[in-house]
């Protein structure tokens, strides 16, 4: 399914499509599905349909064009950081949140080579939080606007090429949104890439 983007909720005065919503999430413009949604990823049904689209899609074009690891390994990132509703509440959500930006911290801020991400990721609460001394992630406030760049553009983009510049595009949109926080997570990547060096 190919959905018009490049609109947000609130930015143009025009009424959206016959079929398509606004995510509840990242306020991108999604199908007006009914189906399953994230357990605790705030996120419209339509906009769960689409990044699943895109990570099959990833998935089966790994590493055909240049720059495609990247959106590769981090598109789960970009995904989960606008997609925060609930984190004040829910301790998974606010480790996501947390864990996601780190992620985005390492590969833009501290050179981690994409293809690390993932193993990265599952020990980032290991590591940093026993040296803060924390038991779990503190609550980072969401920004208002997530980033103007979302999943359905990602989907939207349709030639390899296409495909790495919106996700580029969608990486920095999505860390550049958080700036409000962004020495927090500085601080916590710069924990996290000390004990991986």
């Amino acid at each position: 399914m190919t959905i018009s983007t490049g609109r947000r909720v609130g930015t143009v005065a025009t009424s959206t499509p016959a079929g398509v919503v606004p995510c509840v999430g990242c306020g991108g413009l999604v199908p007006d599905a009914a189906g399953p949604t994230h357990p605790y990823l705030q996120a419209s049904a339509g906009c769960w349909q689409l990044y699943g689209e895109v990570s099959a899609r990833q998935h089966g074009e790994s590493g055909s064009e240049p720059g495609q690891a990247s959106v590769h390994w981090h598109h789960v990132d970009a995904y989960a950081v606008q997609h925060p509703g609930g984190s004040e509440h829910d301790r998974r959500q606010r480790q996501s949140v947390a864990v996601h930006l780190v992620s985005l911290c390492l590969l833009r801020e501290f050179g981690q080579p994409p293809q690390h991400a993932s193993a990265h990721r599952g020990r980032t609460s290991q590591l940093v939080l026993p040296r803060l001394a924390l038991a779990d992630w503190p609550y980072l406030a969401p920004p208002a606007d997530l980033g103007a760049v979302t999943t359905a553009d990602l989907h939207a983009a349709r030639t390899p090429c296409e495909q790495v510049a919106t996700g580029q595009q969608w990486m920095e949109s999505a860390w550049s949104a958080w700036r409000a926080h962004h020495d927090t997570v500085r601080a916590w990547a710069a924990i996290a890439h000390g004990c991986r060096t």
